[in-house]
C-alpha cells in the first residue's frame, strides 16, 4: 500500500512538472512600423503589409479625403514614435498610421494572419490622439473574416503623450493554430473632422503550441504508473 501511494505521488509530481508553465517566451508573428508611410495627399495605402512576418492590415474602409485629395482624410500618416518598437522594424520615430474624422465613426480596420503552430495571441501598439478624436477602440475576432465576435472595448488615448495599448486574445481559442485569423478594431466617438488617433509599432505576439511529444510523455507516465499499481 505504501508503494502504491509512493507511485501515485511520483506520478502527480511528474504530471505537475509537465503541465505547469515552462517560461515559454512569446514570438513576434507580425509587426508594422509604418516607416515611410505616405500621408493622405500622397496616397496612404488601403492595404499595408507587415514589416515583420506575413500579415496584412486592411484600412480600406477609411477614405483618403477629397477636394483636393487628402482634404479631411479618414486615413493618413503623421509623425510616429519609438514606443513598442520591435526587432526588424524601424527603431526611430518614423511615421504612424492615423485614423481621423468623425465621418469614420463606426469604421473598422482588420489585421489578418496565419497563427498555425501558435496560441495565446496578444496585440500591442503605441498610440496617441487629439481631444476630439476617437474615444473607444472596440476589438473583435473572426476565424472566417465575415462573422466577428466582440472581445473588449478599450478607452482610446486622447492625449499628446504616446501610451501603450495591449489587447489580450489569449483566451480566444477560435483564432489559435489556424491558417487564417482576423482581428478587427472599430473606432467611435470622434467629434470633429480633424480629430484623430495615431497607431504605431503594432505587434502581434503569440506562444508556440506545445509539441505532441510532451503530451505523449505525460500519457506514458500515467500508463506506467497504473500498471505498477495493479501489480502491487
Amino acid at each position: 500500500m505504501k508503494k502504491s501511494s509512493s507511485i501515485v505521488i511520483v506520478l502527480f509530481a511528474a504530471t505537475a512538472a509537465l503541465v505547469q508553465p515552462q517560461n515559454v517566451s512569446a514570438t513576434l508573428l507580425a509587426g508594422w512600423d509604418f516607416a515611410g508611410l505616405p500621408d493622405a495627399t500622397n496616397g496612404t495605402p488601403a492595404i499595408i503589409s507587415s514589416t515583420v512576418g506575413t500579415a496584412s492590415l486592411d484600412v480600406s474602409a477609411f477614405g483618403l479625403g477629397s477636394n483636393p485629395q487628402g482634404y479631411q482624410p479618414e486615413r493618413t500618416a503623421f509623425g510616429g514614435n519609438a514606443l513598442n518598437a520591435f526587432i526588424g522594424g524601424d527603431p526611430t520615430a518614423g511615421m504612424a498610421l492615423a485614423l481621423a474624422n468623425m465621418s469614420a465613426n463606426g469604421k473598422s480596420l482588420t489585421l489578418s494572419l496565419s497563427t498555425a503552430g501558435y496560441q495565446d495571441l496578444v496585440v500591442s501598439f503605441a498610440t496617441r490622439g487629439t481631444s476630439t478624436g476617437f474615444d473607444t477602440h472596440a476589438w473583435s475576432w473572426s476565424s472566417d473574416g465575415v462573422n466577428y465576435t466582440p472581445l473588449s472595448n478599450i478607452a482610446a488615448n486622447k492625449t499628446a503623450t504616446w501610451l501603450l495599448e495591449t489587447v489580450d486574445f489569449s483566451a480566444v481559442t477560435g483564432i489559435e493554430n489556424v491558417s487564417a485569423a482576423y482581428l478587427r478594431l472599430t473606432v467611435s466617438g470622434n467629434t470633429s473632422s480633424s480629430g484623430n488617433n495615431r497607431l504605431e509599432n503594432i505587434q502581434i505576439n503569440a506562444v508556440a503550441v506545445p509539441e505532441p511529444s510532451s503530451l505523449a510523455l505525460l500519457a506514458g507516465f500515467g500508463l506506467l504508473a497504473l500498471n505498477r499499481i495493479r501489480r502491487q
